[in-house]
């Protein structure tokens, strides 16, 4: 297994499976507005994309984006996108991209890596619990919708 950070000479290999992400969230396939998302945050380094690979074949990736805390007065990250989807050790490669997030923050100084995962994603949270993320039971988790009419706006619900 290799992983490694994805740079813009890979974006015609993650826009198929980026697409292939969303539509495990019931989305309709999109690849060129995947690539017209993914694009400018690679370029412009608004996020940080780690691939997975198995004897040459893309098996997921992990994607996260900056935040900062104005309480710990520190960097952290978001951790939005996470997908295996292929190779036979899906959990090494989980664990692969994990450490790959977990490398990130600790070079960035990060106090923290964030996740939000739906309630019923047992095997996520599963994942998650077993590699150390502690559960929030302290704080509750809102949101405001902006583009009720956006297909990708009813995930929240």
């Amino acid at each position: 297994m290799d992983i490694r950070a994805c740079t813009i000479d890979d974006l015609e290999l993650l826009v198929p499976a980026f697409d292939k992400y969303r539509q495990f969230y019931r989305q309709s396939s999109q690849p060129e507005q995947v690539r017209n998302f993914l694009k400018p945050l690679i370029e412009e380094e608004k996020s940080k994309i780690f691939l997975s690979f198995d004897e040459g074949e893309l098996t997921g990736f992990i994607q996260l984006y900056p935040s900062y805390s104005s309480i710990g007065l520190a960097q952290i990250w978001t951790l939005n996108d996470f997908f295996i989807f292929g190779g036979e050790n899906r959990r090494e490669t989980a664990k692969g991209l994990l450490d790959a997030a977990k490398m990130l923050c600790e070079a960035t100084n990060a106090i923290r890596v964030e996740v939000t995962t739906r309630k019923e994603n047992h095997r996520l949270h599963t994942i998650y619990r077993d590699y150390g993320f502690e559960k929030d039971y302290k704080y509750d988790y809102y949101f405001l919708r902006l583009a009720k009419d956006e297909p990708g706006s009813s995930i929240l619900k």
